[in-house]
């Protein structure tokens, strides 16, 4: 079931926005930077929505977040269909999508499934992320038939009523208990600092920094990658099928989770990812020949596969579980930061220069960013489980 809340609340604000932008820019007239700075704010603002619904799942459990989120979200990005004006769509879509982000993405179910199944938690990952994989192949070519049949405004509405449908019934049904307050689920890491002093430590710190800019540059790219095939010269239907195509690659890269981090550890399955998604980057900014646009496919396709469930059991083992949903909170927020500003300076990148070549290089910039980041976390992790030994006290004699 968390499963299929994922599908929708992917589908709708993060997938199909990207398939939605071309006819929507069409009709309105609207720039693709302001219609990008909708998308922008949407994550922005789940960010923040996302702190709160990580403290409300620590102490209320998952069923006021996940059914809330999806009542409020759903009528923001319906009321965004009607919109008559940049600033009306920007502040519809925002509300709506920054809610179904805030309280339905990865770092709420996932946060819901470690509780669930703390015995398990690779495999748990597994099956939720194949699932939710499913999201793009599924939106990606509905969304694009949609546009076609009944242009933007009619699409997003049957879009969000499809939305409902895939997240209703895990909303309902799942619950997980809070880990504070009363009816508390027991933990073994209670925790020891306060919260700020908590994630003043470079190990966290680090750790916001790599997933930062991994997603920011995965945001971006998602969001252009249709206009940035068409540009290639491929047709609006062709490009909805590769990105559906690329979203399918997804799902091998979740099957063979738990035997890579048995195998390379997470950390090393983590900087096998960034690479795929450098080359994949790499391979669409030189695409030309269909080979590299394959190439785009299989590489990125497989990195976003691995990408989730791979920052999911790194923050896990990070944070604890004392206070999971409150550090995946904070988390979000610095990652829909990152996620709002990728996708609009790409959109304003590509504006000025009337070319996808520029963004597409610094979004693979930002990703060896990530790469970076990774090693000095790693090397933060090691100092706080091995820290320097203290000189031992010197004899009364040796004293001056």
């Amino acid at each position: 079931m968390l499963g299929f809340v994922t599908i929708g609340a992917y589908g709708v604000p993060h997938y199909s926005f990207g398939v939605l932008l071309p006819s929507l820019r069409e009709s309105t007239g609207w720039s693709t930077g302001a219609a990008s700075a909708a998308y922008s704010v949407g994550a922005l603002a789940g960010g923040f929505v996302g702190l709160v619904a990580g403290r409300m799942l620590d102490r209320a459990g998952s069923r006021p977040v996940l059914l809330g989120s999806l009542v409020l979200g759903s009528a923001g990005l319906l009321l965004a269909s009607w919109a008559r004006s940049p600033l009306e769509f920007i502040v519809a879509w925002g509300a709506g999508g920054g809610i179904v982000a805030g309280g339905l993405f990865y770092h709420v179910t996932m946060a819901v499934t470690v509780r669930l199944y703390p015995d398990n938690r690779a495999a748990a990952f597994s099956v939720l992320t194949l699932l939710g994989a499913l999201a793009s192949p599924i939106f990606y070519p509905i969304a694009g038939w949609l546009v076609e049949a009944l242009d933007w405004r009619g699409a997003l509405r049957v879009l969000v009523a499809l939305m409902v449908l895939c997240v209703l019934p895990g909303a309902l049904a799942v619950r997980s208990r809070p880990s504070l307050g009363t009816g508390a689920v027991e933990v073994d890491e209670p925790p020891r600092h306060p919260l700020r002093a908590e994630l003043a430590q470079p190990h966290m710190l680090w750790l916001l920094v790599m997933v930062m800019c991994a997603s920011g540059a995965m945001s971006a790219l998602i969001l252009h990658q249709v206009p940035a095939m068409q540009a290639t010269g491929i047709s609006l239907g062709a490009a909805s099928a590769l990105a559906g195509a690329r979203g399918l690659f997804q799902m091998p890269g979740r099957v063979v989770l738990t035997p890579l981090t048995r195998w390379a550890g997470v950390p090393g399955a983590t900087l096998l990812c960034y690479t795929l998604f450098i080359v994949g980057t790499v391979a669409l900014l030189s695409a030309g020949p269909l080979v590299l646009l394959g190439l785009f496919v299989v590489a990125t396709g497989l990195a976003v596969g691995l990408l989730s469930p791979l920052h999911g059991l790194y923050s896990a083992e990070v944070y604890g579980e004392a206070r999971l949903g409150t550090l995946m909170g904070v988390q979000q927020v610095a990652v829909a930061g990152a996620g709002a500003a990728g996708p609009w300076l790409a959109g304003v990148g590509y504006d000025i220069s009337g070319s996808y070549a520029i963004p597409l290089v610094v979004i693979a910039l930002v990703q060896a960013a990530a790469v970076g980041a990774l090693a000095m976390q790693r090397r933060a992790t090691r100092s706080v489980a091995h820290p320097p030994l203290a000189a031992p006290p010197q004899a009364v004699g040796e004293r001056e």
